[in-house]
């Protein structure tokens, strides 16, 4: 019945397989069982677990830079919440006990199998991944003269840029902060780094007033009404409170819709781009 639907639909939207990573994590397992099994049977980190599991199902399904990134990420995510539930003693089971020490211990192994799987392609988050580990220049180097010929690039890659670039060239940052800006689809997925450089960007040029609404806008993250920095603006006397008063305005103006960080990025104003 299923193959007959997909013939019937093929000619108007094809007929793709559901991607099993995107399914219920049980469903997973089931046609993984060797990835479940890796993971720690007990009930600690059950997030994290989910993660691991689901991106080693993409990673398994489709094996890309990014993909592999994502796995590498989400197992150093649930190695840690092992090793701390371990130094708090928080498992009194000892068979649960044994599987968080072994899968803490495999979890290295997994990891170099996965940077080795790829190997043969151009890899600038893997090489990420490994420069965040070992700080080996030639790690970063490979990431830099990576990422210019991939088709896809995750934002992680131009946010380490901007980092990077903005201790000597603020104008080279800005250019990847805008390309990481173009990595979000909605204004929650701009990364709290991206709103850091423009309020250093805005000082450094005197621009007092878009570095305050940026870091206004940076407070809505963690809080239902931001509020600007005042002390932190009025170090070395850079702001008046009239300045600080009308920044916020600006701000205030912004946040008035309660689904401000579920807009579109077409929403966020392009002057302080």
């Amino acid at each position: 019945m299923r193959s007959w639907l997909c013939l019937l639909t093929l000619v108007l939207v094809g007929c793709e397989e559901q991607n099993v990573a995107d399914d219920s994590i049980w469903k997973i397992c089931d046609r993984y069982q060797d990835i479940c099994d890796f993971t720690h049977s007990g009930a600690l980190c059950s997030i994290p677990r989910n993660d691991v599991i689901r991106d080693l199902a993409k990673q398994r399904e489709q094996l890309t830079s990014i993909n592999t990134y994502l796995a590498l990420r989400s197992l150093d995510s649930y190695k840690t919440c092992l090793e701390d539930a371990h130094i708090s003693q928080s498992v009194r089971n000892k068979s649960d006990k044994q599987s968080q020490v072994t899968t803490i211990q495999q979890i290295p192994a997994l990891q170099k199998k996965l940077v080795n799987s790829t190997v043969k392609m151009s890899r600038p988050e893997v090489n990420l991944w490994l420069w965040s580990h070992s700080q080996r220049q030639d790690n970063w180097e490979s990431m830099e003269n990576g990422f210019q010929d991939a088709k896809e690039v995750h934002v992680d890659i131009y946010v380490a840029l901007m980092a990077d670039a903005a201790e000597n060239d603020m104008e080279k940052g800005l250019e990847f902060a805008r390309l990481a800006l173009q990595k979000a689809s909605v204004i929650a997925d701009i990364q709290p780094s991206v709103y850091e450089f423009y309020v250093g960007y805005y000082l450094a040029k005197n621009d007092l007033i878009k570095a305050a609404v940026w870091q206004g806008l940076y407070s809505a993250l963690d809080e239902e009404k931001a509020h600007i920095n005042a002390n932190y603006f009025r170090l070395f006397e850079k702001m008046s409170t009239s300045q600080i008063s009308a920044a916020q305005s600006k701000v205030d103006e912004l946040l008035f819709d309660a689904k401000w960080l579920n807009k579109d990025m077409s929403s966020f104003p392009k002057q302080l781009i």
